[in-house]
């Protein structure tokens, strides 16, 4: 479901990295369905979030 979800985003999140895509896509899926996002919205926004947590792993590990 998560990847017919955003299916229309597809160039955008094959440019990432596998990890970075497979968190975002499930951050950006709760953030559509919880958090009254728009597709885009919710897409950008979990793709960010896993971002930033693999940044302070990577920092802190």
């Amino acid at each position: 479901m998560k990847e017919d979800l955003f299916k229309d985003y597809q160039e955008r999140l094959n440019v990432l990295d596998e990890n970075i895509r497979a968190v975002g896509l499930k951050y950006a899926r709760d953030f559509y369905l919880n958090k009254n996002c728009s597709k885009e919205e919710a897409i950008e926004r979990g793709i960010v979030k896993a971002e930033m947590e693999k940044r302070n792993l990577d920092r802190n590990g």
